[in-house]
Order: structure tokens, then C-alpha cells, then sequence
């Protein structure tokens, strides 16, 4: 039987100071992959420093969801990193950094049902 994910907050880079020693989700863009850290860019374009628990062989553009915690504005602690498909995605970065806000500024609605 599969375990449950742990609860989290989808993000975007500029919320990560929101989100301080919370379980979140990002998306973001490999920069580089060297040893445990994941340099990436996120979908609004800020750099992040992400501290990985396990090894990742990405390629630079790939596009990676990382479940982690967030420490400071711009390093994640990641408990698990979702790979999709290589650098080949059209990603779409508005639509993704449109659905954060509206998810963290309806909060009551989806808690409520």
C-alpha cells in the first residue's frame, strides 16, 4: 500500500518566505547538478539553492518538482525530487505561477470543501 504524500503548499519562489519550516512544492528549471546540491531557476525567475537527500542526474533545463522545506528566500531542503521528461517540456510558467497565488489566496475554500 502506497504511503499518502505529506500535506504541502504549492509555490513559487517569491512565497518561500511565507512558507519557512513548511512541506512545500516547486517546480523549477536545473541549472546545474553537482554532488547534493541542485542549482535551478523557479517559474518567477529567481535563483534557488536546493540541498538534495538523495542524487539527482538531471540535465541543465530539465524541469524538476522538488517536495522540501524552505529555509531563507532562496535554499530548499528536499525530501523528494519528481523528474519530468527532460528539457523538451513546454512548460507553462504563467499558468503555473497563476495557480500558486490563487491556491495560497483561497485557502478556506478547499479546506472547507
Amino acid at each position: 500500500m502506497m504511503e499518502p504524500f505529506d500535506p504541502r503548499s504549492i509555490i513559487n519562489a517569491s512565497m518561500m518566505k511565507e512558507f519557512a519550516a513548511q512541506t512545500i512544492s516547486i517546480m523549477v528549471s536545473v541549472d546545474s547538478v553537482a554532488g547534493s546540491t541542485l542549482l535551478a531557476t523557479s517559474t518567477d525567475n529567481q535563483k534557488l539553492r536546493i540541498n538534495l537527500s538523495t542524487a539527482l542526474d538531471a540535465a541543465a533545463g530539465d524541469w524538476v518538482e522538488v517536495i522540501g522545506v524552505p529555509h531563507g528566500a532562496d535554499t530548499i531542503r528536499a525530501k523528494e525530487v519528481i523528474q519530468f521528461g527532460g528539457e523538451n517540456i513546454d512548460f507553462d510558467t504563467d499558468g503555473y505561477n497563476g495557480a500558486a497565488q490563487m491556491l495560497n489566496n483561497v485557502k478556506s475554500f478547499y479546506r472547507s470543501g
